[in-house]
């Protein structure tokens, strides 16, 4: 809740900052303690930093949500499809991860300088949400606010269930790939560039189409896609096959977040604080969510667990239906 508290553009700077430092020590430390604790740190700096500037792009965009976190999970798709290839390259060259490190310290940093810059020419009042909103309600009260609130309990469950279609679905496929005797390094690279690339094709067509479509005709015809696309993935075993297969999932599911979390935002739309807030109380998803399918495919199969991730699409076709739009 501190971007509906503090300065936002102050808090994302201060944040960045934080982040390029806890990179930079992360580069140069040796001590395993060191190592540990300057990555928890710029976790903490990274989602502090990401959840002020979200902050940020909504309040410019009040009552275009869709839009806004539409391009935001674009941009991210984008950073997924960057990741994987920078990190094969720096694998390939043979360099030590303390180069990597200290090259995205210094990515932060340059950021850093642009976020104070923009800083230094924003007007005092564009900067604090309490000249426009008010003082942020206390937690105790935003979360019994929140309770009145079923649309957005719906809605952030949702996104929540989207955490099923990303990293986890890759890292069952390419176990599969492995058990199957078909994988290699780069293979198991290909497999999430893929996946980031259909995200983020994904992201761009519905940039486009969004304006024509309604958000429930959206979300229940990519969660049909999804259902699809999951059976492609059952279906064909090879390399290539499962990464097209990925492709296909990725531009499916790719409308699933973003529009999830901007149906959130509208029920709170002076709170994007107190919302992000909320969203944490299903972090329980993404601890579960790994268990869960670990264990069922122990028990069951890798394809019996590939299975279950069609939960995903069924929770966001049931809250598009259950849940349109006023």
């Amino acid at each position: 809740m501190g971007s509906d508290v503090w300065a936002r553009a102050r808090l994302a700077f201060a944040s960045q900052a934080a982040l390029a430092g806890s990179l930079a020590f992360v580069a140069w430390t040796s001590n395993p303690w060191g190592f540990t604790l300057g990555l928890a740190f710029a976790g903490a700096s990274s989602g502090v930093a990401c959840g002020a500037s979200q902050a940020l792009l909504l309040a410019a965009n009040r009552g275009d949500e869709d839009r806004a976190m539409v391009r935001w999970s674009l941009a991210s798709a984008l950073g997924d499809l960057v990741t994987p290839l920078v990190t094969a390259a720096a694998i390939a060259v043979g360099r030590s991860y303390r180069m990597a490190m200290g090259a995205v310290a210094l990515l932060v940093a340059l950021q850093c300088g642009a976020s104070a810059r923009s800083l230094l020419r924003a007007a005092p009042t564009a900067e604090s949400p309490a000249h426009a909103e008010g003082p942020a309600d206390p937690l105790l009260v935003a979360l019994r606010r929140a309770l009145r609130l079923p649309r957005l309990w719906a809605w952030l469950l949702a996104a929540a269930s989207c955490t099923l279609l990303d990293e986890l679905v890759i890292a069952l496929v390419v176990l599969r790939l492995e058990r199957d005797g078909a994988t290699t390094g780069a293979l198991a690279t290909a497999a999430a560039v893929t996946f980031a690339a259909g995200s983020a094709s994904g992201g761009a067509l519905v940039e486009r189409i969004r304006e024509r479509w309604t958000a429930r005709a959206l979300l229940t015809a990519s969660a049909s896609l999804c259902m699809l696309a999951l059976a492609a993935v059952l279906a064909y075993h090879g390399a290539i096959a499962s990464c097209l297969s990925l492709f296909a999932l990725g531009v499916a599911c790719s409308p699933h977040h973003p529009l999830a979390m901007a149906r959130a935002y509208r029920e709170l739309p002076d709170r994007p604080g107190t919302v992000q807030a909320m969203g944490q109380l299903f972090v329980v998803v993404d601890v579960v969510a790994p268990v869960f399918l670990g264990a069922a495919a122990d028990r069951f199969g890798l394809g019996v667990a590939i299975g279950c991730l069609s939960l995903q699409p069924i929770v966001i076709a049931s809250c598009a239906l259950l849940w349109p739009d006023p």
